[in-house]
């Protein structure tokens, strides 16, 4: 059995509960970030994954910049 790498949106928004309009959102942050703008592949329109793992460390990335302002 073979582990999944990369997903489309819709699992994204699953796998971490997240509602489908914020996820937009949060792409749209993690492609301007230089950091992390890698784990998304788009090669068309509307054929965009992302990886799993990626999204997760960014996450993180994004939890811990939010616990070092306060």
């Amino acid at each position: 059995m073979t582990k999944k790498v990369y997903a489309k949106k819709s699992e994204i928004a699953e796998i971490f509960s997240i509602p489908p309009h914020t996820l937009d959102n949060i792409l749209t942050e993690v492609r301007r970030n230089p950091d992390f703008h890698n784990i998304i592949l788009k090669w068309g329109v509307k054929s965009v994954r992302v990886s799993i793992s990626g999204f997760e460390d960014f996450l993180r990335w994004k939890s811990n910049q939010r616990i070092k302002t306060l």
